[in-house]
């Protein structure tokens, strides 16, 4: 059974994507990152935990390849092929994909 993701889960994935990195708990807005959102990404294998590069002993989420397979129906590695056919955000995120 699929999981339809909800708007504060589209937020946090979204913000994960745009930035690449490592995201620590002060860099979600209000809305976004929260315990429950982020328990809810990890468990559905769209984000994971991972130190972050700029600070020092915190522990952060970054997006997976199956996290941009969420979002745009690819992977960052698809995306990002050069000569590669522009990618737009897909209507309805779910995983696993119907």
């Amino acid at each position: 059974m699929s999981h339809v993701l909800n708007p504060r889960e589209r937020r946090t994935l979204d913000k994960l994507g745009f930035d690449r990195g490592v995201l620590i708990k002060g860099q979600f807005s209000v809305g976004e990152g929260g315990p429950k959102t982020m328990d809810s990404l990890v468990r559905l294998g769209l984000a994971e935990i991972a130190p972050s590069e700029r600070y020092y002993g915190e522990k952060g989420w970054r997006i997976t390849p199956d996290g941009y397979r969420c979002m745009y129906g690819k992977t960052i590695e698809e995306i990002m092929v050069p000569g590669g056919s522009p990618v737009r955000p897909l209507k309805l995120w779910q995983w696993p994909p119907a």
